[in-house]
């Protein structure tokens, strides 16, 4: 993860802080997997990519159904 790539996105000033390039948001650590949410937290372990993939499915479900303050909360952490 040290040759991150910055990029802004359309609409963005020039002024606005970078935002990396997204990659693939699941990793194997030992023998377990994990995933990064949006809000750069790490979730896991999972015993599987697939299930990691399902874990994605059910948080974005949460994060969409999240109150103001919760989604606030997330953001913070």
């Amino acid at each position: 993860m040290n040759n991150v790539v910055y990029i802004t996105r359309e609409g963005d000033s020039a002024n606005s802080a970078a935002v990396p390039l997204r990659s693939d948001r699941y990793f194997k650590l030992s023998d377990n997997w994990y995933f990064i949410t949006r809000e750069r937290a790490t979730l896991g372990p999972y015993d599987s990519k697939d299930l990691a993939q399902l874990a994605v499915a059910d948080y974005i479900q949460f994060v969409n159904q999240a109150s103001p303050a919760m989604i606030k909360l997330l953001a913070t952490h």
